[in-house]
């Protein structure tokens, strides 16, 4: 320990300086293991989350481009019976042509 300066006790701030020196020495004494495994849990628990996060974000991308293949299979489906539909309806009015006709 070094010792302090008459000058410097009458001015009081290295004592002050010294007593928060040693009260910090008390909390790392005190408190110092607790924090440093409260950190390592915080840092583990933001490193899971950021995995869930991006594990999300990549279901999420999947399940967009499946919507995006269903919407675009249902496209062609419509597209398919809108056409037979359509043939169906010009056969019928071909047989009302040929009725009428008759």
């Amino acid at each position: 320990m070094t010792a302090t300066s008459l000058d410097a006790l009458r001015t009081g701030a290295p004592t002050r300086k010294i007593a928060d020196e040693k009260m910090e020495q008390v909390r790392e004494l005190l408190l110092g293991e607790d924090l440093r495994r409260t950190d390592e849990r915080l840092l583990a628990l933001e490193t899971h989350l950021q995995n869930l996060q991006t594990d999300v974000y990549h279901r999420l991308d999947a399940m967009q481009a499946r919507l995006d293949a269903l919407s675009a299979e249902v496209a062609g489906n419509q597209r398919a019976a809108f056409d037979e539909l359509s043939k169906g309806i010009a056969d019928l009015g071909q047989r009302v042509k040929n009725l009428s006709r008759i």
